[in-house]
């Protein structure tokens, strides 16, 4: 799957190091025209405000009301808490590139948005296995 970070053998450099381009070479093209991104930082933006929002908002009342403090309510705090996670470092990177036309970090920065997004998103799935599993045990007696 080409995800636009090579230059596909179109005569662009691709940064495999520190330091600047070699002389006379182009930068990277980039992958989608001004307005793509544009709609793709809205729409990013927009799943990224909704998701620190919501959860924000299950984890604020699951510590005001005494009565929510259950075990399965605390598996759904901690798909929360995990969907926050997913929220605030999943989403800021690629937003961030979005507004700038590319991807506009380093390799670390590449490694850890690669990295937290499967960390937090395998952590959210295990967390809903086990909602699911405490919810209709009978369910899952073959397991």
């Amino acid at each position: 799957m080409y995800s636009g970070n090579a230059a596909g053998g179109q005569g662009y450099w691709t940064c495999a190091g520190p330091g600047p381009p070699p002389a006379g070479t182009l930068s990277p093209a980039p992958l989608f025209s001004p307005g793509t991104y544009e709609r793709l930082a809205l729409l990013l933006g927009s799943i990224g405000l909704l998701g620190v929002g919501n959860n924000l908002l299950v984890l604020v009342l699951y510590y005001k009301f005494q009565r929510l403090r259950t075990p399965t309510h605390l598996l759904l705090v901690n798909i929360s808490l995990s969907d926050l996670l997913v929220s605030l470092f999943g989403v800021t990177f690629t937003f961030v590139s979005c507004l700038r036309n590319g991807w506009v970090w380093d390799t670390v920065g590449c490694v850890w948005d690669g990295f937290s997004g499967s960390l937090f998103a395998t952590v959210t799935r295990h967390f809903y296995f086990l909602e699911w599993r405490t919810i209709f045990p009978q369910s899952l007696m073959w397991l």
